[in-house]
């Protein structure tokens, strides 16, 4: 019997150009103003030089659902935004 032949593998590797490239997040301190249904919030950063300050609609990660970690109103906590995105939009990853 005859083996089969083996396909080859390109040896060509892709680089990370153009839209695969990783894109780097946005780190905000903010404060929790409202506590939405669910597990959304809105978070309010300061920023300086008399520019208005931004509100964040946030939501957060699993970690916060599964150790059942509170997050009330008048929380400090840090968000992460994509830049890539709209940045009114972002998930709370720890809690100050």
């Amino acid at each position: 019997m005859k083996a089969k032949p083996t396909k080859k593998r390109s040896s060509r590797r892709r680089s990370n150009t153009g839209s695969e490239q990783k894109d780097d997040k946005i780190y905000f301190k903010g404060v929790i103003i409202e506590a939405l249904p669910g597990v959304k919030f809105k978070v309010k950063v300061e920023r300086d030089k008399g520019l208005d300050p931004l509100i964040i609609d946030c939501q957060t990660k699993t970690l916060f659902k599964v150790r059942r970690i509170k997050i009330l109103k008048g929380d400090s906590v840090t968000v992460e935004v994509d830049p890539m995105e709209d940045l009114t939009k972002g998930v709370i990853i720890s809690r100050d």
